[in-house]
């Protein structure tokens, strides 16, 4: 009786403790599910914060722009829609604290989904990737092709899974950050940094050094007198008054790619990207509004809106 009365014992007691670690579980897991459920309404609210204080300077944004352009004559609306964004900061708008704004020109960069093969490759040398400039251009090339053919210096779904990396999208980018996926591009922040995804003419009134150089016919003169008059501000209309003030073998080197110039170019920027980004909260819940904005008159309206 004793032997099994000791029994008893033991196994209401084991039962008990299981009883309690169970309970003990079953209590941290139910803790867990409630800070989670906290976090993540947290987390909403935060974001719903950043999203609105994004949006509102993004309206404030766009009213300074409006009434920038309303104040120009129409005999500077032109100068100043091409320096909107240094005209944006002579006004010196009040840009709140918890924002971060910029604004850039449409056409400031390469379309590197419209590019032609001998673009790319001209961007990459021009910029400094060497013996690189045939793979970088063949890579990009083969990433947003619609087949897995390999060019002959590029890499196809085949190389990224044998190299443990997500394949090409065999379309066109959705974002610059997508360029770091493409071989050779992951870590040259520098030349990704003058190409972009959205859909434009090379602005010759804005686009920086590095842009200006890779334009079929662009001598480094040309570059460089293109740079200088805009310091100045001193304008061109079109590429025939650009020509006119270069020397003659520059202006020659124009003359032949002239066709191709002319289809690649744009005197005046297509538009502006409005871009703010806003947070809250810690961690810090980040919300990014961007604006493609267009000229209508005297006002910059709204042609695309993306918010992440």
């Amino acid at each position: 009786m004793t032997v099994h009365r000791r029994l008893r014992r033991g196994f209401a007691l084991a039962a008990v403790l299981w009883v309690l670690t169970v309970a003990t579980v079953l209590g941290a897991a139910a803790a867990l599910q409630g800070h989670s459920a906290y976090d993540a309404s947290r987390n909403r609210t935060n974001g719903e914060r950043a999203y609105w204080a994004a949006e509102g300077c993004a309206a404030e944004m766009r009213a300074v722009i409006d009434r920038t352009l309303a104040t120009s004559t129409a005999v500077d609306l032109t100068t100043t829609w091409r320096t909107l964004d240094a005209a944006v900061r002579a006004s010196n708008p009040a840009v709140r604290a918890e924002c971060q704004v910029t604004l850039a020109a449409v056409g400031s960069a390469i379309d590197v989904n419209g590019a032609s093969d001998a673009l790319l490759r001209k961007y990459f040398v021009t910029n400094g990737a060497g013996s690189s400039a045939d793979s970088l251009t063949d890579a990009v090339l083969d990433w947003r092709d619609a087949d897995d053919t390999v060019r002959i210096a590029g890499a196809e779904r085949a190389w990224y899974i044998a190299n443990h990396r997500p394949p090409p999208r065999n379309d066109s980018l959705v974002s610059t950050a997508e360029l770091g996926l493409v071989r050779g591009l992951e870590d040259r922040a520098d030349l990704a940094a003058y190409l972009t995804v959205e859909p434009s003419h090379v602005c010759l009134t804005t686009a920086p050094g590095p842009v200006l150089a890779a334009l079929p016919g662009f001598t480094d003169v040309t570059v460089n007198k293109v740079l200088d008059d805009r310091a100045k501000g001193v304008w061109f209309g079109d590429l025939n008054m650009l020509r006119s003030r270069l020397p003659q073998a520059d202006g020659d080197s124009l003359l032949v790619h002239f066709s191709e110039l002319s289809s690649l170019t744009t005197v005046d920027p297509e538009g502006w990207i409005l871009t703010v980004s806003s947070s809250a909260g810690l961690p810090a819940i980040v919300v990014t509004t961007e604006l493609r904005l267009d000229r209508y008159a005297t006002h910059a309206v709204v042609l695309r809106r993306r918010t992440q």
